[in-house]
């Protein structure tokens, strides 16, 4: 069983811009251009949180990915 402490989730919104949200205490949703922006940033923010991330695909299919317990390499976590 995991520990898990938030969920990380990415969307595309109603303007067809792609969203990342998370329900970390204090955090907000941020937009991006692209999907795979949003993905690239909710994967660094699900990993550095040990988050469950979701991916609600255009179709509103969705995929889920657990990084409870996962660690990653100090350098891997840098947001550009």
């Amino acid at each position: 069983m995991s520990s898990r402490s938030c969920s990380v989730q990415v969307f595309q919104t109603e303007a067809g811009r792609w969203s990342v949200k998370s329900d970390a205490p204090g955090a907000n949703v941020v937009d991006y251009a692209s999907q795979g922006d949003a993905i690239a940033a909710a994967v660094r923010m699900a990993m550095a949180e040990g988050a469950l991330l979701t991916i609600h695909a255009a179709e509103d299919a969705r995929s889920e990915i657990d990084f409870a317990g996962c660690c990653a390499p100090q350098g891997c976590l840098k947001v550009a």
